[in-house]
């Protein structure tokens, strides 16, 4: 049996060792050994927050973060792997003090079937510099104009201010944060979210990836409101002391007033009355003045379209003392009004007011007034009914009785004296 084996000896091994050749030149003929590379692989930079933790940040230069990935295994293994299976990572804990960081590759499919794995580049280079931390105020801006007849009202926004942090060497550059809404040919209000810019000082734009802002977007709300001017009429009542008049004159250094609101609101608004106690007239013989501020009188849904305006306004009512005028007519013209049927009335004689067939009253008011009287148009009336209410009188009985007369057709502003009274007999028919 032994001599069987060894038999023809070479022979065996020389055909063992052509079979191993000849299979491996089988297997490299039907599934050879190749190289592919996969481009564009981006190096993930694992435990970034260690260099925040010191105060620092960090840039990374040249595009190194991004690696060309040549893998050699047999063709059928590299069929298998696509881009997707190689994974690229920098630990930041590696990072040297030359500010570079290795790149460890690794494939999550068939790594044990790989022959060689090698990177266009082994490290990852950075610009390490210190890491700043800044708040901001946020302006808020406008771009275009709202419709005519359209003024901005009061704004909103969820935010007023944004944290912002970076590089050092970038951050110091900030000046100024930025947002802007748009209003052009607005009727209506106008809510968006609009992003927030950086500038610096020479107010150039700042854009860098490299900075961190905890907000982007700013929600506004602006309000767009009707505007519209509104004429002012001063509203002075009351009666002035005895012998003066209110010319009706106003002497104001604010005659009109631009308001704005909800267009419902103003739209049917064309003046707005001012009044108040403070207006009143009252005993007073001479000008008044007052100084008023307009803020307690415009309606509360309504605001000054300028808000410099200077509400305080100072207001005169022009007095001046009366003129008086004598009127004369005849007792016969004077008018019994109310008398009852059963009475006779018989003007008197009181040596004041009606002297002999004649009646003479002064009349008074400001001459421009008087002026305007015209005597046919006048009459001169004594009203019982009028009297008996006044003195709570059932009846008017026999006798004599001074009562104030009543005149008509006089010009507004025109009157006699109010202590006048005609002498009055009453008699039964």
């Amino acid at each position: 049996m032994k001599e069987r084996l060894i038999r023809n000896l070479d022979l065996k091994i020389l055909a063992i060792v052509f079979a191993v050749i000849l299979w491996l030149i089988v297997v490299n003929i039907d599934d050879p050994v190749k190289s592919d590379t996969f481009s564009g692989i981006e190096v993930q930079i694992l435990n970034a927050e260690e260099l925040e933790k010191q105060g620092l940040c960090y840039e990374v230069l040249d595009g190194t973060d991004i690696v060309n990935v040549k893998i050699t295994a047999r063709r059928s293994v590299i069929e298998e792997i696509s881009k997707e299976n190689i994974t690229a990572t920098a630990d930041m804990k590696d990072l040297t003090q030359m500010n570079t960081i290795s790149i460890k590759v690794t494939s999550n499919k068939s790594a044990s079937d790989l022959d060689t794995i090698k990177l266009s580049s082994e490290s990852v280079k950075l610009e390490v510099e210190p890491l700043k931390k800044i708040s901001r105020r946020i302006i808020v801006e406008t771009d275009g104009e709202p419709a005519e007849g359209y003024v901005l009202g009061n704004r909103s926004m969820d935010l007023n201010q944004v944290e912002i942090s970076g590089p050092e060497s970038v951050v110091s550059k900030i000046d100024t944060v930025k947002a802007v809404i748009d209003v052009d040919e607005a009727t209506s209000n106008v809510s968006a979210s609009v992003p927030i810019y950086l500038y610096d000082k020479d107010g150039e734009r700042i854009e860098s990836s490299r900075l961190k802002m905890n907000i982007t977007n700013l929600n506004i709300n602006q309000d767009v409101l009707f505007s519209k001017k509104v004429e002012l009429v001063y509203e002075f009542k009351g009666t002035p002391a005895k012998g003066y008049a209110a010319t009706g004159s106003i002497v104001a250094n604010c005659e009109s007033v631009v308001l704005c609101g909800r267009k419902t609101a103003l739209e049917n608004l064309n003046t707005l009355y001012i009044r108040g106690d403070e207006l009143s007239l009252d005993g007073v013989d001479a000008n008044k003045t007052v100084k008023l501020d307009l803020e307690d009188y415009i309606p509360s849904n309504l605001d000054f379209t300028d808000k410099s305006f200077d509400t305080n306004v100072t207001v005169t009512a022009i007095i001046r003392k009366e003129d008086t005028e004598e009127m004369t007519r005849t007792k016969d013209s004077v008018r019994f009004n109310g008398l009852p049927s059963d009475k006779n009335a018989e003007l008197l004689e009181d040596g004041r007011y009606v002297t002999g067939n004649v009646i003479k009253l002064d009349l008074y008011g400001l001459e421009e007034n008087l002026a305007q009287i015209n005597i046919a148009n006048v009459t001169i009336s004594v009203d019982f009914s009028t009297y008996m209410k006044e003195k709570n009188l059932t009846e008017l009985g026999n006798g004599y009785y001074h009562i104030t007369p009543t005149i008509s057709g006089l010009p507004e502003g025109v009157h006699i004296d109010d202590e006048v009274k005609l002498r009055v007999r009453i008699t039964n028919r």
